[in-house]
């Protein structure tokens, strides 16, 4: 760390990567550096705004010529895992937003060999700073309602209306449509919650999109015994932005929460409580998007100033990624299928 700043590379330059460099830009003790990007008009937009960041068309130049401390994968999903590799290789801590990767299978040699290095690694599920989500799992964890004993959630936003264009809608880039690029974001929210997920019995269908899904809907067990459902599509009118909304009945009440709020109930009382994001909202030092994403920045920083290792590190990572590749297969299989594993 060369002056007490932390030095950052970026690979990608799309809307989370340009997100990501606002944020460590005006963090104290953080500075972006140098970015590899391939487009020609991002690229002459960057250099303008930021002269002193040096733009690479190759992240393996990259990598090899610029002295970093830390690099952040906001490429396309198909780069994660080869970009996170070579970062491995030369002892890089990395940042990668979600999902992992393509597959569970193309991810497994990237966590073995991260598993045997003391290095930070970290993936982008920012939902685990969103104040309202943490309140929720305060009160699920603390026992309050009682036992968990069903639970229903969804994924919705107006996004895909007809054919889409880019690299989110081809599955050799992207590994999947609406349930690795955006349900993976609910699949995380209820491991955090509820623990791991054991079965899971999922259907998926296609409207708007030739090569992945539009729509996805499924029936999950956790290893708890826990069951519940999950429905997830970009292709639902009325949804300005993603909107994920968690319901659970518990055996002495009910729990909802969404980015929005957190309302519960106890049976004893019968009275609804309340907790909207502006009564937990704490504050951050600067503001790109939402409050999560500086604090998911904050967290792998001084995750990387101390020495430790992320709670979402890529084995993390990987096993989300177990989960959706279950519902891939239960999707084509039409039967119940075990992650990790086999049919159930």
């Amino acid at each position: 760390m060369m002056d007490g700043s932390i030095d950052i590379g970026m690979v990608g330059l799309g809307k989370m990567g340009i997100a990501h460099m606002a944020i460590l830009n005006a963090l104290d003790g953080a500075r972006v550096t140098c970015a590899a990007e391939k487009q020609g008009i991002t690229k002459k937009g960057i250099t303008t705004v930021l002269p002193s960041v040096r733009l690479f068309d190759d992240y393996r130049e990259m990598l090899e010529r610029e002295p970093l401390d830390a690099v952040f994968i906001t490429s396309p999903t198909a780069l994660h895992v080869p970009v996170a590799a070579r970062c491995l290789e030369r002892g890089l801590p990395f940042f990668v937003e979600k999902p992992l990767g393509l597959s569970a299978g193309e991810c497994e040699g990237l966590v073995a060999t991260a598993s045997d290095q003391a290095i930070p690694t970290m993936v982008g599920y920012c939902k685990h700073f969103v104040e309202t989500f943490e309140r929720a799992r305060e009160i699920l964890c603390s026992g309050e309602l009682g036992t968990p004993v069903y639970f229903s959630s969804h994924m919705y936003v107006s996004q895909l209306f007809r054919a889409g264009s880019g690299w989110r809608y081809k599955k050799e880039s992207s590994g999947g449509g609406v349930l690795n690029i955006l349900a993976t974001h609910l699949v995380d929210v209820l491991v955090w919650f509820f623990g791991g997920i054991d079965k899971v019995f999922c259907a998926t269908g296609a409207h708007y999109s030739k090569e992945v899904e539009d729509f996805v809907n499924a029936y999950l067990t956790f290893s708890s015994g826990l069951a519940g459902s999950l429905d997830a599509s970009w292709s639902i009118r009325g949804y300005r932005l993603p909107e994920i909304d968690v319901t659970v009945q518990c055996e002495g009440g009910m729990l909802q929460v969404t980015e929005d709020y957190v309302r519960y109930m106890l049976d004893s009382d019968e009275r609804y409580r309340v907790l909207y994001r502006q009564d937990l909202f704490e504050g951050v030092p600067v503001y790109v998007g939402g409050s999560e994403y500086t604090r998911e920045d904050l967290y792998f920083l001084d995750c990387l100033r101390d020495g430790r290792t992320p709670a979402l590190d890529v084995a993390y990572g990987y096993r989300l990624q177990q989960v959706t590749d279950a519902m891939y297969r239960s999707a084509a299989s039409g039967r119940e299928e075990t992650v990790g594993g086999g049919k159930a």
